[in-house]
C-alpha cells in the first residue's frame, strides 16, 4: 500500500506551476470571428469590450495564486502506470465501487475539491471507492493498445477488487471511461455488478455533430503526429474540445473576471480550468482507435468493432444492472450518443440531468441531480 498525491497539473514554470489555456489560439480566433463584416460601430464597441473582458479574465486566471489542494490518497493496486486510489467508507460492510475516468483528462475531476468531491461523497454513502488513475500513459506499454487497456489494466483492477471482496464490484465510467466500461463488460460480462455510464459515447455520430465534425476535421494532422510519434499531444485534443464551443471562452472568462475573490465559485473555476488544461498525451494506438474506429467509422454502435480478434457487442449485458446518465446540454457527448448504450436494453435505468458534460461532476447542483440518484440506484436491488 502506497500513499501518493494525485496528479499535479501544469508543472512547467521554474517554481513548478504555470497556467495557460491550452486552446488560447482557438478562443481568440473564434472570438474575433464573432464580429461580422457588416457590424456597426455600436456592435464593434460591444464586441471590443467583450474581448477585453475575456483577455482580462484569462490574465486573472493565469496570475491567480490559488492552487487546488493535492490530496494524499492511498494506492491499493498498481500495474504499469495505472493505480487504484482508495477512498474508504466508514460504514460497516461497504460495497466496492470502481470509478473509471476518461483517458483524455486526468482523474482529478472526480476528486476536484475537498467539499465537492464525487469520490469522497460516494465513500460517505457506504461505498469503498476505488478511483482508477491512468498516470503518465506513454510510459506504460499496456496502454498503447486497446486490448492492453481493457484486458491488462481495466480488468486487472476489476480482478483485484473481485479477489479482495469476493464478488464483482459496482463500476462507474465517466466520459471515455464509460465507453471503456462498456467494452470491458461486453467482453467479460460476469465480472461486473451494477454499471453506470456517465456521458459515455457509443454512437459517435448521434445527436449534435459538432464534436465528431471537429475530430474528423483535425484527423489528418492527428494521424500525421501519431504515425511519427508515440503519442497524440494533449494540446491537439484540447483544441478539438475548445472548437466545439469556442464562444464559451468569451463568457466563461468574462464571468470569472467578475467573480468575488476567495469564494468557492472562484476556486471551483480555477480547479476545473487547471484540470481542463492538464492531462497527459494519449498513446498513439489508442488515439488512432478513437479517431478512426470511433469518430471516423462509428464501428462500436454498428457492431463491427473489434478488440484484438473479439467483436464487441452489448447484446449480453444485463439491462437491470445498467444506468445511463445523459447530460441534456452536453456538447462533447450529445445525449443521443450516451443513450445509444441502452437502445437495445429498454429495462436500463436512465437519468437525464439538465446540465453539461463537466457539470455532472463540478456543477453546483450535481450532488442533488446526479450523485444522489446514482447512489440510490446502486444501493437498490
Amino acid at each position: 500500500m502506497v500513499t501518493t498525491p494525485m496528479n499535479a497539473t501544469q508543472q512547467n514554470s521554474p517554481d513548478g506551476f504555470e497556467r495557460r489555456p491550452a486552446a488560447l489560439s482557438i478562443y481568440l480566433g473564434a472570438a474575433a470571428l464573432m464580429l461580422g463584416p457588416d457590424a456597426d460601430d455600436a456592435a464593434r464597441q460591444k464586441h471590443g469590450k467583450a474581448m477585453a473582458s475575456m483577455l482580462s479574465g484569462i490574465r486573472k486566471y493565469q496570475d491567480h495564486g490559488y492552487r487546488r489542494p493535492s490530496p494524499t490518497v492511498e494506492s491499493r493496486w498498481q500495474a504499469g502506470t495505472v493505480r487504484l486510489l482508495f477512498y474508504p467508507s466508514a460504514t460497516p460492510n461497504p460495497q466496492p465501487l470502481l470509478i473509471i475516468p476518461s483517458m483524455i483528462n486526468g482523474s482529478e475531476i472526480l476528486d476536484i475539491l475537498p467539499d465537492r468531491s464525487f469520490t469522497r461523497w460516494m465513500a460517505a454513502q457506504g461505498f469503498d471507492v476505488y478511483l482508477l488513475d491512468w498516470g503518465r500513459m506513454v510510459d506504460d506499454p499496456a496502454l498503447h493498445t486497446m486490448s492492453g487497456v481493457i484486458d491488462d489494466r481495466v480488468m486487472g483492477a476489476v480482478n483485484f477488487l473481485h479477489d479482495t471482496y469476493g464478488h464483482a464490484p459496482h463500476t462507474i465510467g465517466y466520459c471515455m471511461g464509460g465507453t471503456l466500461l462498456a467494452i470491458a463488460a461486453a467482453l467479460y460480462p460476469d465480472k461486473f455488478n451494477k454499471m453506470a455510464f456517465l456521458s459515455a459515447p457509443w454512437d459517435f455520430h448521434a445527436g449534435n455533430p459538432r464534436m465528431a465534425a471537429q475530430v474528423v476535421a483535425g484527423a489528418a494532422s492527428a494521424l500525421q503526429m501519431i504515425e511519427t510519434g508515440p503519442t497524440l499531444p494533449m494540446d491537439w485534443v484540447q483544441k478539438v474540445f475548445a472548437a466545439v464551443n469556442p464562444q464559451q471562452a468569451l463568457t466563461k472568462f468574462a464571468s470569472f473576471l467578475e467573480m468575488a475573490a476567495d469564494t468557492p465559485q472562484e476556486q471551483m473555476f480555477i480547479a476545473v480550468e487547471d484540470w481542463l488544461n492538464g492531462g497527459h498525451d494519449l498513446p498513439s494506438g489508442v488515439a488512432r482507435v478513437c479517431i478512426m474506429d470511433w469518430y471516423g467509422h462509428n464501428r462500436p454502435v454498428n457492431g463491427v468493432w473489434q478488440v484484438g480478434d473479439r467483436t464487441v457487442g452489448l447484446d449480453h449485458l444485463d439491462a437491470t444492472k445498467m444506468m445511463v446518465v445523459a447530460a441534456m446540454r452536453d456538447l462533447l457527448v450529445p445525449p443521443e450518443s450516451a443513450l445509444s448504450l441502452c437502445k437495445d436494453h429498454p429495462d436500463a435505468a436512465i437519468l437525464r440531468p439538465d446540465c453539461g458534460h463537466i457539470s455532472l461532476m463540478a456543477g453546483r447542483n450535481a450532488m442533488e441531480t446526479v450523485w444522489a440518484p446514482l447512489a440510490d440506484w446502486l444501493k437498490t436491488g
